[in-house]
């Protein structure tokens, strides 16, 4: 499959040999990197912010988390539109809001304005997970591991990369500039897609309500979509309320580190990130549960290391390369998992793993703070063992279950 201008490509391209071409697979990465981005910024900055606009940390933090609900329910709300609708206008329309809504927060006066504007660009990072399941489409079955985790690579990368550059920037320039930046680079980007992104033909006829109460029966119907809701959102609600607190934590004694070091950790993690084109490989080829099992027990420990020594900047540089390994490589079994049941229903699908994914992160980000506020550093990090610890539980109580019947994990 050639890179060309808008051609029209069927929802499903498990008997298309070419499959998806590398630099159709890195313009997708890289969207989805850009977009997703866009919510990452604040965190490294969130004391910055808070120090400007006279507010508190639990105030900015909060405006933070809601950015993530924001998300949830606009993956609820639209990302199910994309198996009865061309995905190409959708995603388009995500970056030309992702644009609005950066320049709104940048703009940002006080709690109110700062609230609204995370909301709006919550909803506006729809494009994400639409161009992910639009990549698992177009995919042959033979590469799709590889595709989809190559794309949600860039998603990661983009992801911890906006951590590092906001940091890093916002204490050179000032955190404004940040978004000022951001919008900048997304104008390109969508310069680009109305070039060369591909449109789909979708299969499903179905109704926009039918499409909703779809989505209840698959979770219904369908064990592996039950098991990665809860693997995903279980080691995403860690992840938020480590990385929402972490600059708060940085900036405390015996620490005393600002914004620039909260971004140069999540720089590090990007490590982490990737390795997700490779771990899709290998969930391809092994099997994605062997993948997702040492996985899950890595980000747990990662977390336990760090609440017991996370005074010192090594064990956190270490601890998030490895943390962030983990919950990278979780995600992308899960997708890989999730991707294979039902290509007709793959955008459906997708909605209901990362509405349960992101309402975990934005339970965790809010479980996170009130950690921080309650009982530091080791409260926060222990909060996020314990997420990690239902998931593993949940996997142990259902892998028993399954060798006593035989049925698939």
């Amino acid at each position: 499959m050639e890179l060309k201008s808008s051609p029209t490509l069927d929802n499903d391209s498990s008997d298309n040999e070419a499959g998806v071409s590398l630099s159709l697979t890195v313009l997708l990465a890289a969207t989805v990197g850009m977009v997703v981005g866009n919510l990452y910024y604040a965190q490294p900055l969130l004391a910055v912010i808070a120090n400007d606009l006279g507010l508190t940390e639990a105030q900015v933090g909060s405006a933070a988390t809601l950015g993530l609900l924001a998300q949830a329910a606009g993956m609820l709300l639209l990302l199910p539109l994309g198996d009865v609708y061309d995905r190409r206008p959708f995603i388009l329309a995500s970056v030309g809001s992702s644009i609005l809504s950066l320049l709104a927060v940048s703009a940002s006066n006080g709690i109110v304005w700062l609230s609204v504007s995370c909301v709006l660009l919550g909803v506006s990072t729809i494009g994400t997970h639409m161009t992910i399941s639009l990549a698992a489409s177009l995919a042959h079955e033979r590469q799709r591991g590889f595709v989809v985790g190559t794309v949600f690579g860039g998603l990661l990368t983009g992801l911890l990369l906006s951590r590092a550059l906001s940091g890093v920037l916002g204490s050179i320039w000032g955190w404004r500039n940040v978004y000022y930046i951001a919008a900048t680079g997304l104008a390109i980007l969508l310069i680009l897609l109305w070039k060369k992104l591909p449109a789909s033909v979708p299969h499903s006829k179905m109704t926009y309500p039918q499409l909703l109460i779809s989505m209840a029966k698959l979770l219904r119907d369908e064990p592996i979509l039950r098991a990665s809701c809860v693997y995903g959102s279980a080691s995403f609600a860690g992840f938020g309320a480590f990385w929402v607190t972490l600059s708060f934590h940085l900036e405390q004694p015996p620490m005393e580190y600002g914004s620039d070091v909260a971004g140069l950790l999540g720089l590090l993690a990007i490590s982490g990130a990737l390795a997700a084109g490779p771990v899709g490989k290998l969930a391809d080829s092994m099997g994605a549960l062997y993948i997702l099992i040492p996985s899950l027990l890595l980000t747990f420990f990662s977390f336990l290391v760090m609440g017991l020594w996370g005074s010192s900047i090594w064990v956190l540089a270490v601890g998030v390369v490895l943390m962030d390994m983990g919950m990278q490589a979780v995600h992308v079994c899960n997708q890989s998992r999730i991707y294979s049941l039902l290509p007709e229903a793959r955008n459906r699908l997708g909605a209901v793993y990362v509405v349960t994914y992101f309402l975990g992160g934005s339970v965790g980000s809010a479980i996170g703070v009130w950690a921080w506020t309650s009982y530091g550093w080791p409260g926060v990090c222990y909060s996020a063992t314990a997420f990690l610890g239902i998931a593993l539980t949940y996997l142990a109580i259902r892998t028993l279950r399954n060798l006593q019947t035989g049925a698939a994990h």
